[in-house]
């Protein structure tokens, strides 16, 4: 994928800063909160985000990039 971290890493020799966040909704989508989240790459986020995931669900996003929503655990 030409605009994909890897690309970007590999073209720049670096990798570029994360922007990683967690998103918290309530059950009807309102947005509770926001959370910054410390991560090396995707798979460590989405490892992070899954344990915040409780009565509410949860996004994760790489700056305005998507990367999955949880749903929540009743």
């Amino acid at each position: 994928m030409p605009g994909s971290r890897q690309a970007r890493e590999a073209h720049l020799g670096e990798p570029p800063p994360t922007a990683y966040r967690v998103i918290l909704l309530r059950k009807d989508g309102a947005v509770i909160g926001a959370v910054p989240l410390s991560a090396r790459d995707d798979d460590f986020a989405i490892a992070q985000a899954k344990s915040l995931v409780d009565g509410h669900a949860v996004e994760l996003w790489d700056g305005l990039r998507f990367i999955e929503h949880f749903d929540p655990v009743d």
